[in-house]
């Protein structure tokens, strides 16, 4: 494990330290987007693809397996059933295009993912890497594990490699099971502004909305005057996920505020720009977030939050299945999404105390770390303060949302409690289970989710 100590250490000592980004998307073989002819492949519609890729092992198998005997073989038959259930016909040509090349595009990811990747595990760990090559080959053909994910989940090691099938996956979550079981809830999750109104119409403590912008318009919603206030802002899209377009404005006195780049506006300036830019990409202002004291040292600037998973146990009542807590380290000020490059460690649900951490794991060469990278705060072993209160807010928040099954909940702890920050309805599962380092197909979760596709009828009984 390595310790952020060490590399401050390092660094003391003229070493150059420089902690990696999260490597690229499974389609960044070609990095963000590429170029064909007229045509633009996007990052999104890349990784739709290789999700299609990933089923293809599933899909087969399942077809000349018997009936299931448990709550993840039902899952995975579930999913093979839906398999070809498309919902445009873009998606129709990702599904025959995936049965059709599969082989070379396994063959590809394998090359990007084991090149950027083997030698530095098998330094680490001693899986050698032809090991790691007969691994992922082994993983792919009987539970859909691409190379990305071999990486990600950690499975040259060998605990986590025993138990590689109890390890859910997002083509099957993101592309089917948390859309049939979540469906077809129409509480707020997606709209950040209606979001914020529901929460507040329900007295659930999240954070607030100064204003709104859309369609060229402002719509002020705190008390007072219909101007921003004189302290730091938060600005995010309405739609966006992941912290995509997020940006940090600290409030600078007299002269207004200033951004992490560096840009100045007065609070005219900033609330003109916000109109203007409306009209394309409609956007919410919040004021910023500061963390717990207790906590304080764990951030780098950007506001940490734990992502808390619930989901409907057999009563309709919400369960607490798993979390983990999330740190910015490096350049990253703004946002602490584990897809921008932060990083996250377990939380362990009974007492709030947090494990190593690590960013995806993509790009292995940042490891696993007992102490923050920027702040040399210890991670590993620290107790998060009002834990028990978070873990109540988010119950009581699916409370409000409760037409949907599976929700994911960013809550960020602050010294006047655990506050909202949004819910997702299809909850990231890697961002959970490369910080445990076990699928959570194993758990209760696995089981809530068998519970529900029998209730909905979309599953034979076990």
């Amino acid at each position: 494990m390595v310790d952020a100590g060490d590399l401050k250490s390092s660094a003391r000592k003229g070493v150059r330290v420089q902690v990696p980004p999260s490597a690229p998307s499974t389609a960044e073989t070609v990095r963000g987007t590429v170029e064909h002819g007229d045509q633009v492949v996007t990052l999104k519609a890349a990784q739709k693809f290789a999700y299609r890729v990933a089923g293809v092992p599933v899909i087969l198998r399942r077809a000349f397996a018997p009936d299931p005997t448990d709550a993840l073989e039902l899952i995975r038959d579930t999913y093979a059933r839906h398999y070809f259930r498309t919902v445009s016909a873009v998606d129709r040509r990702r599904v025959w295009r995936a049965l059709l090349s599969w082989p070379m595009v396994f063959v590809s990811h394998l090359w990007t993912y084991t090149r950027l990747n083997g030698k530095v595990i098998a330094e680490r760990h001693g899986r050698s890497v032809p090991a790691q090559v007969a691994d992922q080959i082994r993983l792919y053909l009987r539970h859909g594990i691409l190379p990305r994910w071999y990486y990600i989940f950690s499975l040259y090691e060998e605990r986590p490699r025993r138990h590689a099938r109890d390890f859910l996956n997002r083509f099957e979550t993101k592309l089917a099971i948390f859309r049939l079981i979540n469906w077809p809830g129409s509480s707020p999750l997606n709209d950040k502004a209606a979001f914020a109104a529901h929460c507040r119409s329900n007295g659930i403590d999240a954070v607030p909305l100064i204003l709104v912008a859309r369609r060229g318009k402002l719509d002020w919603l705190g008390a007072g005057k219909e101007q921003l206030p004189p302290r730091d802002l938060f600005i995010k899209p309405l739609n966006a996920r992941g912290g995509k377009g997020a940006e940090r404005w600290d409030h600078a006195g007299r002269n207004g505020y200033r951004s992490m780049t560096g840009e100045t506006a007065s609070a005219t300036e900033l609330a003109s720009r916000l109109r203007e830019e409306s009209v394309a990409v409609p956007r919410l202002v919040q004021p910023r977030m500061v963390n717990h004291p207790d906590i304080a040292d764990l951030s780098n600037g950007a506001l940490c939050t734990a992502r808390i998973m619930t989901c409907l146990d057999e009563q309709d009542g919400a369960e607490v299945v798993a979390a983990v807590f999330r740190m910015a380290i490096g350049r990253n000020t703004v946002v602490d999404n584990i897809h921008a490059g932060g990083i996250a460690a377990e939380v362990g649900l009974a007492d709030g105390r947090l494990g190593p951490a690590s960013n995806l794991g993509d790009d292995v060469r940042l490891g696993w770390l007992s102490s923050h990278p920027d702040t040399g705060a210890t991670i590993e072993g620290r107790q998060l303060p009002l834990w028990r209160e978070a873990c109540r807010l988010a119950v009581r928040a699916h409370k409000a949302f409760a037409d949907r099954t599976v929700i994911g909940w960013d809550i960020a702890i602050t010294a006047d409690g655990p506050m909202l920050v949004e819910g997702n309805s299809g909850p990231d599962v890697d961002l959970l289970q490369r910080p445990m380092r076990r699928g959570l197909a194993a758990g209760r979760l696995g089981e809530l989710i068998a519970f529900h596709l029998v209730k909905r009828k979309l599953a034979p009984p076990l």
